[in-house]
């Protein structure tokens, strides 16, 4: 796919740790324990870092004389120091007052001890934008992570053989559940709406999660945005497919805060360099703006407005058996969250969250003429509070409205697409509330050992079930950097509701799995990371057709077991690179299955290896390389001819008894830093698919399906260049 990087301008940001003199120090509270996540910052400028686990920051700038450090983190009074920046590097330790408060983040990551998140990867915005072939985007480079994997070759992810939407994307207590641009379009990479650099903290976990997320079966990605910007300016991107602008202000007694960011994407130069020839009805485009505002209203209280819009649209061809035509589709999609955090007390917080999303698409290929909205709103409020030195306690509860819809025409038989096919009209909808709570203990018991207890219960409204989920995570400490980490715990997911609109039933289940984990890791200051984690997964109540009574039923079951392997590597400040394995097997009796099979993404084998490597303080390269087992799917045994609609009707083998080929991808980028005009700019070229795999994702047949024919993504060998300038 040719929209190759709409968040490249993101990359301008972090490229200042490219430049001539480095910065760097420790981060520590009164107590000498690490500031987790504390922002550093060169104040008017957008050179700066973001404190590790261990309270280290570092980065290098082309800046030259004097200028004040800035040091931000919630639960603390800002830090400032007037620092002369001249031709030696400079290392600064910073201890930070707190404000008389603490606030959850603090509480949940100051130690690996209270997170009880045993498949947790914490990645920053500067590897996401580094990572060859991520193309700038937060999910991508999450499949480069153990236990995940891309569907295809966009955006959308897949966990431990559970499905995409077994993943919750979470934003600032938020339910985000169409985070991509081209998700429902075929043969289209999509790509995610969320700004990486507008990210304060991003916490993806594989299993074994917290209480506090709910109505989850697989997976989640915790996302916590900035609230206030650290200083002024705009930036802006333009590249072979796509232009980008984005921009902050803050005011002088920092209060108030702004910020925007809007793309366009032109892919027809993409295109004709890369020598791409695909027939398009509408060449794949998209368009998109947001930002938030932000307002201080006391020492402790901060009100957030967070908005996003993006629209797209894009029409392929695309050969079936029986119709030969365009694929049309266009979506719209609106996502906005208001948040209000205070500290009540001195050492608790509460936010209190009302979100609401709505996304649209419009699909068209032959016969089919079909709209569907989904529209999602949430009101959430959640407390922490510590009891003592070594509890912390934390309640919560939230009620989600969601409404489905589909109106247009469907085609009556799978088999005949043609636009003169039978078809039925469809004009229906349902909609659901769900009603969750959730209350959680984090115990430090000794300096060496620590547990987590949570309980969960939800009640949904379209079948009236009522759910208890609890879930237990331990901690041992072997030394001072490595830990026996494991946890056990219940997850619910209620099915989508189309499938209530299509089986006509209102009973269906509410989706089970029990989670099982157990593993080792080795963290040395985030420099030397060795894990190695086993896991069981149980599934009960899945979705599986009735063919006696025509419908679903909540009947199915399954299970999914593992071991994933992650070695990190960061020699400072030359290299970063990672190597990360994953071993499979996910099977299931669910949807159409008549037993036992692969699940529709039971990968066996995953591997990805990444490094980037800095040549000079301008100049930086990167390479990563990827591989897995190809995807189960259903073939076509065979066929007979069907006179009277003039087509061929197929006849399948067991469901997903066959594999796709294996995939394989090789990608490079570089950047480098220069000035331009007096400006600070970077600029980008990345190749991806080096090796020029045809990577197939999908089959289709011939007319009487006597041959089978692989569909690949548009995604030869391409070629990739963007120039960002810092106003």
């Amino acid at each position: 796919m040719k929209f190759l990087a709409i968040l490249f301008l993101f990359f301008i940001t972090a490229s200042a740790s490219f430049a001539q003199i480095k910065i760097s120090g420790k981060i520590t509270d009164k107590d000498a324990l690490p500031v987790v996540g504390a922002n550093v910052v060169i104040k008017g400028t957008i050179d700066g870092a973001t404190a590790d686990e261990k309270g280290y920051y570092e980065f290098e700038t082309s800046k030259n004389g004097s200028f004040i450090l800035i040091c931000t983190s919630i639960g603390f009074k800002e830090f400032s120091k007037n620092i002369n920046i001249s031709t030696d590097n400079i290392v600064i330790n910073v201890v930070m007052e707190t404000e008389g408060y603490k606030t959850d983040e603090i509480i949940v990551t100051a130690s690996s001890f209270t997170s009880g998140e045993n498949s947790k990867v914490t990645l920053t915005p500067l590897e996401i934008v580094r990572i060859p072939g991520a193309d700038a985007d937060l999910f991508r480079a999450i499949t480069t992570f153990p236990g995940s994997n891309q569907v295809d070759e966009g955006s959308r992810i897949a966990v431990r053989g559970g499905d995409p939407n077994e993943v919750l994307t979470f934003l600032d207590n938020a339910s985000l559940y169409n985070p991509f641009i081209f998700q429902d379009a075929y043969n289209t990479q999509s790509f995610s709406t969320i700004n990486p650099w507008g990210l304060r903290g991003i916490n993806f976990s594989s299993g074994g999660f917290s209480a506090r997320f709910g109505n989850v079966l697989s997976a989640v990605l915790d996302l916590q945005s900035y609230d206030l910007p650290s200083s002024n300016g705009i930036f802006a991107f333009i590249g072979l497919a796509n232009a980008s602008l984005q921009g902050a202000y803050v005011s002088p007694d920092t209060k108030f805060g702004a910020t925007f960011a809007t793309y366009q994407t032109y892919i027809k130069p993409f295109l004709d360099l890369n020598g791409i020839t695909e027939d398009y009805s509408k060449s794949p485009t998209a368009t998109g703006f947001g930002g938030t505002l932000v307002y201080k209203t006391s020492e402790t209280g901060i009100l957030k407005l967070y908005a996003n819009y993006d629209h797209s649209k894009v029409g392929i061809r695309n050969s079936s058996p029986s119709y030969n035509g365009y694929v049309n589709s266009e979506a719209n999609s609106f996502f906005t969250n208001l948040k209000y955090s205070v500290a009540p007390t001195s050492v608790s917080l509460l936010n209190v969250s009302a979100s609401f999303s709505n996304y649209n698409s419009i699909s068209k290929y032959g016969v089919l003429d079909n709209s569907v909205g989904n529209l999602y709103s949430k009101i959430r409020a959640d407390f922490s509070t510590p009891l003592n030195e070594a509890l912390d306690f934390s309640t919560g509860t939230e009620f989600e409205y969601n409404k489905y819809e589909s109106n247009g025409k469907v085609p009556l038989l799978f088999y005949n697409l043609r636009p003169d096919a039978p078809f039925f009209e469809l004009n229906s909808s349902k909609n659901s509330g769900r009603f969750g709570l959730y209350s959680e203990l984090k115990s430090k018991i000794s300096k060496h050992f620590a547990i987590v207890g949570g309980l969960r219960s939800d009640y949904y409204s379209i079948s009236k079930k009522v759910i208890l989920d609890p879930r237990l995570s331990l901690v041992f400490r072997l030394s001072e950097h490595s830990y026996i980490k494991g946890s056990a715990g219940i997850y619910h997911q209620n099915p989508a509701l189309e499938y209530f609109l299509e089986s006509g039933k209102t009973d269906l289940l509410p989706e089970q799995s029990n989670h099982y984990i157990l593993g080792y890791e080795y963290n040395r200051d985030g420099d030397y990371i060795f894990r190695v984690e086993g896991y069981y997964k149980d599934y009960k109540n899945l979705l599986l057709f009735d063919r006696f009574f025509q419908n679903f039923s909540s009947s199915g079951y399954g299970f999914a077991k593992g071991v994933d392997l992650f070695l990190k590597v960061r020699l400072k400040p030359k290299f970063n690179g990672w190597i990360s394995y994953a071993i499979a097997d996910s099977r299931r009796k669910q949807f159409y299955a008549t037993d036992v099979s692969s699940a529709n993404y039971d990968i066996t084998h995953t591997l990805s290896i990444v490094g980037e490597y800095n040549i000079t303080e301008r100049l930086t390269i990167g390479a990563t390389y990827k591989f897995s087992t190809g995807k189960p799917f259903t073939p076509v045994t065979g066929s007979i001819f069907e006179q009277s609609q003039d087509v061929y009707i197929p006849f399948f083998a067991e469901v997903n008894s066959g594999r796709m080929p294996d995939y394989r991808r090789f990608d490079m980028n570089m950047q480098y830093i220069f000035n331009f005009l007096g400006k600070f700019a970077v600029a980008v070229i990345a190749v991806n698919n080096i090796l020029n795999v045809n990577n197939v994702f999908e089959y289709t047949y011939t007319p009487d399906y006597s041959k089978k024919i692989g569909i690949s993504y548009n995604s030869p060998r391409i070629v990739y260049v963007g120039l960002g300038l810092q106003f």
